[in-house]
């Protein structure tokens, strides 16, 4: 009997045949990184991960930066004081007139009967300023600012759970991508070393002259093609560590997989399942945001339109003066000092800026619109993301069960084909041949599970139920 090992080629003379697309599958799926450690678990895997994730820790700090922006917006409703203080040294200051004892004495009001200087000023200079604002009212924007600030918070927050569910999703395509590898590998092992056997006995065959050139250069043919595929899922495998151990941070030559692919699926209610997702859903959660954004910045843009002034209230206080340094006591006729206090009550508004605020408010009024119609669009995305993945699931399952059922069948025949060879029924190479059947059924058994694993990792992302 003839033998083969193409992906979806029969041999041309029997029905031993061998599919591999999913080694070609398995090479094409690059995993994110992982876990490392003796007896790793894919929960493991995902703890080491958020743990040590720099994105995670990015989305992390964006999140505190948010919350410092609402504080902020906040610090802008308090009142604001400034203080200034200065000191000057006049270097020609004006040296004013003298005016002489007695010159005055018909002035109604004593004066000292001594020489005084009118006008004069000292060389040192010096002032003391206060102010103080506080905004009273202003239509709300202050008010709304806050709020925007608040969203932004909430949209840090989406953010943040949106990086970590990837994060898990990228652990689990990495984590079952080297389980896959490494099975596969196991049972391409086992595929090659019957290559190798069939390979041998057809020299055997030409050396005796029962067969020709041809039967054995086709066996060498199909054993390298097996020993390909063996080095393309020892490569995968090799990736796969690689992307588990940087996502983990732990040395990918220490990672031993202690999980396995699951046994049964859970029942999908596929109601309940878009209800869930619904709820969970990062992409609804920000097209939510940003629509409570986008009518904050519409309150904010016409609290700030025409004829809507804004009330402050200002206080300031000033203290000048010249004294002579250092000081030798107060003298009233060379030290002049000033105090002033002012209260005042301001109001500010536009009353025209060329349609400028109405222009503002219109466009505001569109991306509340907008945001509005792109919520909407997301439920509906949500609902048929939902469908897709259950479709994916359920077909999953059933082509594993189908494969499970063609694996039980190829195991079935193996025996008897042992059997056969044992009683002079068969020859050795019917019987490598139901070995080699046996090993396409497992490879595809295996891609059946990984394709499950992938479905249902699907479904716990939109749901947020990830390890």
């Amino acid at each position: 009997m003839n033998w083969c090992v193409a992906r979806g080629t029969r041999g041309t003379r029997g029905p031993a045949w061998i599919g591999l697309a999913g080694i070609a599958l398995l090479c094409a799926s690059s995993p994110a990184p992982g876990q490392a450690a003796t007896g790793l678990t894919i929960e493991q895997a995902s703890r080491f991960a958020q743990s040590s994730s720099e994105a995670i820790r990015i989305r992390e700090l964006a999140m505190q930066k948010s919350r410092l922006a609402v504080d902020e917006a906040a610090g802008r409703a308090w009142p604001h004081v400034d203080l200034q203080v200065s000191g000057s040294y006049l270097v020609n200051p004006p040296t004013g007139y003298t005016v002489k004892a007695g010159q005055l004495n018909e002035v109604p009001f004593p004066i000292p009967q001594n020489d005084f200087t009118i006008g004069s000023q000292l060389h040192d200079y010096f002032s003391v300023s206060a102010s103080l604002s506080q905004p009273l009212f202003t239509w709300g924007k202050i008010r709304n600012a806050i709020d925007a600030a608040a969203l932004q918070v909430e949209s840090a927050g989406t953010d943040l759970v949106t990086q970590r569910r990837e994060i898990e999703r990228q652990v689990h395509r990495a984590y079952f991508s080297a389980l896959l590898a490494r099975e596969s590998g196991t049972v391409l092992r086992r595929i090659a070393d019957t290559a190798a056997r069939i390979v041998a006995d057809r020299q055997t065959a030409l050396d005796q002259g029962s067969i020709t050139t041809e039967a054995v250069l086709e066996a060498q043919s199909r054993r390298a093609q097996i020993e390909a595929r063996l080095t393309e899922a020892e490569q995968s495998g090799e990736t796969a560590l690689e992307n588990l151990g940087v996502l983990t941070g732990l040395d990918p030559s220490g990672i031993m997989l202690a999980s396995s692919f699951g046994d049964t699926a859970p029942t999908l209610d596929e109601q309940s399942l878009r209800v869930r997702a619904r709820d969970a859903s990062t992409d609804m959660a920000a097209a939510r945001t940003r629509q409570n954004q986008a009518r904050k910045k519409l309150a904010i843009e016409k609290g700030g339109s025409i004829l809507r002034p804004d009330v402050s209230l200002g206080v300031s206080f000033g203290v000048t003066g010249q004294e002579d340094l250092p000081y030798s006591g107060w003298q009233w006729n060379n030290s002049t000092w000033n105090l002033d206090l002012v209260i005042s009550l301001g109001v500010k508004m536009s009353v025209f800026d060329g349609m400028e605020s109405a222009a503002r408010i219109g466009q505001a009024e569109k991306d509340t619109e907008m945001a509005g119609q792109a919520l909407q669009q997301q439920e509906k995305l949500t609902r048929l993301t939902v469908r897709g993945a259950v479709d994916a699931a359920v077909k999953a399952e059933a082509d594993l069960a189908e494969k499970q059922a063609k694996e039980e069948y190829a195991a079935e025949r193996l025996r008897n084909a042992q059997v056969s060879v044992d009683n002079g029924m068969a020859s050795r190479e019917d019987l490598h041949g139901a070995q080699i059947l046996l090993g396409t059924a497992q490879l595809d058994r295996l891609l059946a599970q990984f394709t499950r694993e992938e479905s249902l990792a699907d479904i716990a992302r939109l749901t947020g139920e990830m390890p």
